[in-house]
């Protein structure tokens, strides 16, 4: 029998945030955030260019680049919530519905 999954539905930035603290495994972005939200799945490599780039260094990249990460974020002049929001994104991977509505689900749902 087919487990139903339920969508925590989000509709602003201050839903995001609690969606991603109670670590939600499926997060549906609904309304006009869709845009916003999309930019920063944008920012993120996906799985397979991932697994391109640590396969052929070894995984050294990995550990290089969340050196970067790290320090970028630490001398940003973004708002705290935006590093948040872009840190905790990097945890989900994104698909979309037949109404064109991201759909997050966590990348460990995935193995």
């Amino acid at each position: 029998m087919a487990e139903e999954v339920v969508y925590f539905e989000v509709l602003n930035e201050k839903d995001l945030l609690e969606a991603f603290q109670r670590k939600e495994d499926y997060i549906l972005i609904k309304g006009e955030y869709n845009q916003e939200v999309k930019r920063l799945v944008d920012t993120k490599l996906s799985d397979e260019e991932l697994l391109g780039l640590e396969l052929g260094s070894s995984g050294l990249i990995y550990i290089i680049s969340e050196l970067v990460y790290k320090l970028l974020n630490a001398f940003s002049d973004e708002p705290k919530t935006k590093r948040t929001l872009e840190y905790a994104i990097r945890q989900y991977n994104a698909k979309f519905d037949e109404k064109k509505r991201i759909i997050l689900y966590l990348r460990q749902l995935d193995y």
